[in-house]
C-alpha cells in the first residue's frame, strides 16, 4: 500500500477521533448530560437497535432514497440534455428551473402532505424535488462547456444526433455530471430525513422523531449517526464510480 493511499485511510479516521473526543468533551462539560449522552451510551444504544428496528428503518430510507434520487437524477439528466440540444427549449426551461431551485424543499411539505397524505411517497417528492436542480445545473453546465471543435468534428464524419449526445457531450460533461450528482446525494438525504420526520411513517427520520417523544436522546444521536455514515457511504461509492468512468480525464485522482 502506497502512502498516497494509507493517508486517504488515515484521513477519515483523524477526523473521526477528533470528532469523538470533542462529543466526550461535550457530553461532560454539559448542564444536562441526558440532552448530550457521552459516545460510549450512544453506541450501547445503537447495539442495541441493531437487532431491533435499525434494520427496518434503513431499509425504509435506503427505498426512498432510491425511488426519489433515481428519479430526480434522470428528469434532471433528461432536461439537461434537451434544453443543451434546442437553444428554445433552454430558454423555457433554464428560467423555469432558476425560479423553483431557490424554494427549499422543507416548504412544499404541507402541500406534499394534502397530496400524498402521511406515508412514504411525501420523503419521494422531497428528495426527487431537491436532487432534479443539481443535477440538471451540473449537467447543463458541463454541456455547455464541451469543446466545440469535438461537436463539429463529429457531426462532419456524420454523427447523428443520438450519436452526438452519447459518444461525445455526455462523456465530455462527465466531470459535471459527477459534481452535480455528489451535490444532489447531500441534499437528497437532508430531504429525506425532514420528510420523514414530518410527512413519514416509516424510516430513519420518522425513528428520529419517535425517539424524542420519548426522550431518548441516546438513540436519537445514534439515528443521526447513522444517517451521516450512510451518507459518506453513499458519496464514497459514487467517487468510486466517478474514478472508474473518468480514468482518463486528467483531473481524476487515480488509484494508486
Amino acid at each position: 500500500m502506497t502512502a498516497r493511499r494509507a493517508l486517504r485511510w488515515v484521513e477519515p479516521l483523524i477526523g473521526v477521533t477528533g470528532f469523538v473526543i470533542a462529543w466526550e468533551i461535550a457530553s461532560r462539560v454539559a448542564a444536562n448530560a441526558t440532552l448530550v449522552p457521552p459516545p460510549g451510551k450512544v453506541w450501547d444504544a445503537l447495539a442495541a437497535m441493531r437487532g431491533s428496528e435499525l434494520p427496518q428503518d434503513i431499509a425504509a430510507s435506503l427505498g426512498h432514497l432510491a425511488v426519489g434520487y433515481g428519479a430526480g437524477a434522470l428528469v434532471g439528466l433528461l432536461l439537461a440534455l434537451v434544453a443543451g440540444s434546442f437553444k428554445w427549449l433552454a430558454a423555457v426551461i433554464d428560467p423555469f428551473a432558476e425560479f423553483l431551485r431557490p424554494i427549499s424543499p422543507i416548504a412544499w411539505i404541507p402541500l406534499a402532505i394534502l397530496l400524498f397524505g402521511v406515508g412514504g411517497a411525501v420523503p419521494v417528492f422531497l428528495i426527487f424535488y431537491a436532487a432534479v436542480f443539481p443535477i440538471f445545473v451540473g449537467t447543463l453546465d458541463g454541456i455547455r462547456r464541451v469543446d466545440r471543435n469535438l461537436v463539429n468534428a463529429a457531426r462532419a464524419l456524420g454523427a447523428s444526433r443520438a450519436t452526438l449526445a452519447t459518444r461525445v457531450i455526455l462523456p465530455a460533461a462527465l466531470p459535471a455530471i459527477f459534481a452535480g450528482a455528489r451535490l444532489s446525494l447531500g441534499v437528497a438525504w437532508m430531504a429525506l430525513v425532514a420528510g420523514e420526520i414530518v410527512g413519514g411513517d416509516a424510516g430513519i427520520g420518522w425513528r428520529i422523531l419517535w425517539y424524542q417523544e420519548f426522550f431518548q436522546m441516546d438513540r436519537v444521536l445514534a439515528m443521526i449517526l447513522v444517517v451521516g455514515a450512510l451518507g459518506l457511504a453513499a458519496d464514497s461509492l459514487l467517487r468510486v464510480l466517478q474514478r472508474r468512468l473518468l480514468r482518463w480525464h486528467p483531473t481524476v485522482e487515480l488509484p494508486a
